[in-house]
């Protein structure tokens, strides 16, 4: 999957020179040293906040793929002259002034993703102290050909700011510092090595410091050094400590776990960024060492990072092929846009081209090609563009006009729907079923033993049956507020749909009966609420047209974001005309993918943004039962 992704991109999977040299930012002067000596495989240096970090131990880890938040792979040699073990692994220990080095003492798998953790030490305390809570690392992404990094990275800076860039980058693959692990197929994989490349979006691992700039976005520094100062006010005390103990208190997993080091912490942070948000940023503020940083607690602790384009405008809802590219519908200009996992364009400046006219959704098949749904406003008729995985022009399928849902199931049937009451489904260019109903539709999805679900404009919702079976469920869902707009099938095969109208989304079991309550659930942030996904885990996420915002739900319909819902903070618009920037501009739709990024597209921006590791990864293509897990 990955080889496909290089070939088209060229960067999919970067070397680690490259991330060495994508960017830097603000860090202490004192550790920007990129010398390294000639002939170790490895050094470093550790430092917390402005003071470095003696004898700390040093672990490289591999991450696993044994199941999400499985158990890392120790590969240092505990045979090896300077190498000793303790119950994390085997380590080399920091000197007198934070510094390390590793030689020929280990050997990596070519292609595992590895990356180096900094446990306990003395961060500058009186002699003798160390700071059993201290946990610090760096993401080094994959390992070379050669089966060593002999040679191919200078000094490694390891310090709070890339801890936070790692743990938010990997979060959807992590329990602590020495559980990090994908699912066991090659689709869950390649998230993970996605999600390795997406830590050089927001630090750089040579100088430690946050990105300034990468690609064609702003990432946000602001936010990641605060994140950073957060941590730096546990690491530099003897773990015990106040500053620790008010971390920690704040910090809990969503089961109620107090964690006891720093990279758990931030791991539940990343988990449940709206949480005790204020009584963390009061951390962060009481003695920052990275700058610049947020001036003012921000509304919730994700980190986003908006990526602009110059010709794509009106993006609507997007979908993710199986090697966690995005693709995206954009609806005046007539074009289909594709992004890879770092979010940079490779459909060309213009989009992909051809039998485009206002396209509207987006769904991918299994052999990863695109059928796209054109809404054709004003035309007495319209169609589905198939376009192939790179993008070249296959044809067209019959759509009802106003068409604006796509959906594909397990046999790689093609399920078309549009306002007109029409929904039709085609196999290989063949019809192979069609359903009338009394409205058209406005949503389309399709459950685990094939039926399609369908949200129509009267406000009902309707289960589809080959070859035309139609069952409404008008009745049971009428109490919940009008204005349905789009839904989503979760891994019990419960159907959830959104009301704008009512700012609330609904549920009903596989057989059409309510779940939810009669006026839906609400709160989180929902504010006309449009396009619905399931992640990894069984929860629900939502773009909010209205609110600027994403919102997420559990399984059970209890809300876990703030009460504006999830916002971005601490970017810098590369498109300064935009009024009002909040990160997130008239949200429609937004996908999940394997690395559990979410993508949300701004209509009214010419943009797409991605939280990073914020829900659990969803393997693509997608399907109601192509699911990762939540750690």
């Amino acid at each position: 999957m990955m080889q496909r992704l290089a070939q088209r991109t060229g960067i999919a999977t970067l070397s680690l020179l490259l991330l060495a040299l994508a960017g830097c930012g603000a860090v202490p002067a004192t550790h920007l040293s990129t010398a390294a000596t000639a002939g170790l495989d490895l050094q470093g240096r550790v430092h917390g906040g402005s003071q470095s970090v003696s004898g700390a131990h040093i672990y490289l880890f591999a991450a696993g793929s044994t199941g999400y938040g499985g158990a890392s792979v120790s590969l240092l040699n505990p045979t090896f002259p300077g190498v000793a073990t303790d119950s994390l692994g085997s380590y080399v220990t920091t000197d007198a002034s934070g510094n390390f080095s590793i030689t020929s003492a280990y050997h990596c798998t070519p292609g595992d993703e590895i990356y180096l953790l900094a446990a306990g030490g003395n961060p500058g305390l009186a002699p003798g102290v160390t700071n059993p809570a201290l946990r610090l690392m760096s993401a080094l992404g994959p390992c070379p050909t050669a089966g060593t990094l002999a040679g191919v990275l200078p000094l490694i800076n390891i310090s709070e700011v890339t801890t936070v860039g790692a743990v938010y980058a990997l979060a959807s693959f992590m329990t602590d510092a020495t559980h990090l692990s994908s699912g066991g197929s090659a689709l869950a994989y390649t998230g993970l090595q996605n999600a390795f490349n997406n830590v050089q979006m927001l630090v750089d691992p040579v100088s430690g410091a946050a990105q300034s700039f990468t690609f064609n976005a702003v990432p946000p520094a602001k936010t990641i050094n605060t994140l950073a100062n957060l941590i730096a006010s546990c690491v530099n005390s003897t773990g015990n400590s106040p500053t620790c103990n008010t971390l920690f208190t704040n910090a809990k997993a969503p089961d109620g776990t107090v964690p006891t080091d720093t990279v758990t912490a931030l791991i539940n942070i990343a988990h449940n960024p709206g949480a005790n948000v204020a009584a963390l940023f009061a951390l962060a503020n009481a003695n920052p060492p990275y700058q610049p940083s947020l001036p003012a607690a921000p509304n919730d602790w994700t980190i986003a990072v908006t990526f602009y384009s110059d010709s794509m405008a009106g993006p609507y809802y997007p979908a993710i092929d199986n090697a966690g590219n995005l693709w995206v519908p954009s609806f005046p200009a007539n074009a289909l846009y594709e992004y890879n996992p770092l979010g940079v364009p490779i459909s060309g400046a213009a989009g992909f081209l051809g039998n485009l006219n206002q396209p509207y959704a987006v769904a991918i098949d299994g052999t990863q090609a695109a059928w796209v749904v054109n809404y054709s406003y004003g035309a007495t008729s319209a169609s589905a563009s198939h376009f192939s995985a790179s993008g070249a022009t296959l044809g067209t399928t019959s759509c009802a006009p106003n068409c604006v849902a796509v959906a594909i199931d397990g046999n790689q049937n093609i399920w078309t729907a549009g306002s007109t009451g029409v929904t039709a489904v085609y196999n290989s260019g063949s019809p192979l079923g069609q359903f009338s109903v009394t409205a058209g539709a406005s949503g389309l999805a399709i459950d685990s033993k094939g039926n399609g679900w369908m949200v129509g404009l009267n406000h009902a919702l309707y289960k589809l049956t080959l070859p035309n079976s139609v069952t409404a469920y008008s009745q049971s869902i009428s109490a919940v507020s009008g204005d349905l707009n789009n839904l989503a099938i979760d891994a019990n095969d419960n159907v959830w749909f959104t009301s704008g109208k009512g700012n609330s989304i609904g549920r009903v079991d596989s057989t059409g009966k309510l779940v939810s309550p009669s006026t839906g659930y609400t709160g989180g942030g929902l504010n006309f609420p449009a396009q619905i996904a399931v992640d990894g885990a069984n929860r629900i996420w939502v773009a909010n047209r209205d609110g600027k915002s994403i919102s997420a739900f559990n399984n059970d319909g209890t809300a876990f974001s703030p009460a504006t819902g999830f916002i971005p903070s601490g970017q810098d618009p590369l498109d300064p005309t935009v009024a009002g920037y909040t990160g997130l501009q008239s949200p429609h739709g937004l996908a999940i993918d394997g690395s559990g990024n979410i993508w949300v597209t701004n209509f009214t921006a010419n943009s797409i943004t991605v939280f990073y590791g914020l829900a659990a990864p969803v393997v693509t293509p997608l399907s109601p039962h192509s699911y990762g897990q939540r750690p």
